[in-house]
């Protein structure tokens, strides 16, 4: 049975976009991390992932760590936006809303050390082996990415694409408050824009860039779901919804 509730007896606004705010902070704060280790001119006489990972090997052992702690902070912040979010979706569905939550659980938990500091403490591995062996040092980082990181590489992912699955289908389906196109606002549109700075060459700040693409398309997604807010609210703010 559907049951139809007032829109403003749902939906407190003033939370949501606290936590939207709270989210995009942390974000930021992940962002910095990404930039800080992303931030390097590559060997371009080395090829493969030896040249895409050569800049790593000119890093400070405490830039890393300071990268490493912001992303650690940063990441699980950030997922307070997207609360925000979900806050949104369950007037409208709760069908979407249980997705979307699920995908969140794995982003809360996963984000900053599965990702992030699973990827500078590979970096930390491949700069330190380097030194140590040359001669075997990709092969083993290869190895140690396999069997620690890329578990929690995939794990993250299954959950990011549960809460983007989730996330496009409800505003796109018209199970949020947004317009249907209010989808572009979403973490893979942004992450492929920004992905696009790696045509302009071999610079520190487009492998910066680069690095925190994923993470500009999570600030691209909470930016955008906040400026809309208020819109949103003023044009829904007497409608009533009908639970799916």
């Amino acid at each position: 049975m559907k049951e139809e509730i007032q829109f403003k007896e749902c939906i407190d606004w003033d939370i949501v976009r606290l936590l939207m705010k709270i989210g995009i902070a942390g974000a930021f704060l992940n962002l910095l991390g990404d930039l800080i280790a992303g931030w390097g001119v590559r060997d371009t006489s080395l090829s493969g992932i030896e040249g895409m990972v050569s800049h790593y090997l000119s890093i400070s052992d405490n830039r890393m760590f300071l990268s490493a702690m912001l992303g650690l902070v940063g990441a699980p912040i950030s997922v307070f936006g997207h609360i925000g979010i979900y806050k949104l979706i369950r007037p409208y569905s709760r069908k979407y809303a249980k997705l979307f939550r699920t995908g969140l659980l794995g982003l809360l938990v996963l984000g900053g050390p599965g990702v992030h500091m699973s990827s500078l403490a590979s970096a930390f591995f491949y700069k330190h082996m380097t030194a140590a062996g040359p001669e075997t040092a990709l092969e083993l980082s290869k190895k140690f990415v396999c069997y620690f990181s890329l578990p929690l590489y995939i794990a993250f992912f299954v959950f990011w694409l549960i809460h983007t699955f989730a996330h496009i289908r409800a505003v796109a389906g018209g199970f949020s408050p947004y317009p249907l196109w209010g989808c572009v606002f979403s973490i893979p549109v942004g992450g492929l824009l920004f992905s696009f700075a790696g045509l302009f060459g071999n610079y520190a700040i487009v492998n910066a860039i680069m690095v925190g693409a994923l993470t500009l398309g999570n600030i691209w997604t909470l930016a955008g779901a906040l400026f809309m807010l208020d819109k949103v609210k003023e044009i829904n703010e007497e409608s009533p919804i009908e639970i799916i």
